[in-house]
Parts: C-alpha cells; sequence; structure tokens
C-alpha cells in the first residue's frame, strides 16, 4: 500500500488531483485510516494509469469514469472517435 503522497511522487499527479478523483469517483482509494489517510494498492495504481492514458489521449474526466465503469464499453469506437477529434484539431 501507498500513501497519497508516495503515490503523487511516483506518478507526478498531485496529491489535490489525486483527492479530486477521489471526490467525484474516478478513482477511490484503496483504504482509509484511521486517522482519515488514503492509501492505493497496486489495483489502483493501475486504473490511475488507465486514467492518465485516457486523459493523455484528450479524453475527458467523466468519459474517462464511463469507459472504467461500463465493462462493455466500446473503447475501440471511443478511440476512433477521439482520434478523429485530434486530427480536426491538428488541421485547425
Amino acid at each position: 500500500m501507498r500513501t497519497i503522497s508516495q503515490v503523487a511522487e511516483l506518478t507526478g499527479v498531485s496529491t489535490r488531483t489525486l483527492q479530486y478523483y477521489d471526490e467525484i469517483g474516478l478513482l477511490k482509494p484503496s483504504e482509509l485510516t484511521e486517522s482519515g489517510y488514503r492509501l492505493y494498492d497496486d489495483e489502483a495504481l493501475q486504473k490511475l494509469q488507465q486514467i492518465l492514458f485516457f486523459k493523455e489521449l484528450g479524453f475527458k474526466l467523466k468519459e474517462i469514469k464511463e469507459i472504467l465503469q461500463k465493462p462493455d464499453f466500446d473503447r475501440i469506437k471511443a478511440f476512433k472517435r477521439q482520434k478523429e477529434l485530434l486530427l480536426l484539431k491538428r488541421n485547425r
């Protein structure tokens, strides 16, 4: 288990961003200590990696949450749509 500070240092994501992801239900900590400290396991780190990947591709947090919550979500279709949007943006 890693603390929020350790995760922030490891990933380059600020602790405030991790707190925000928790607030909006995008990335919940694996555990909370009695003192209220957030702890993250390897599974949570993998999920954060996916979030950062989709974010880098330009997906909005709401879309990322939808992708991660629905196992039947058509990721290929989403990638193609995002690619089209990035190409349009580039051409502008």
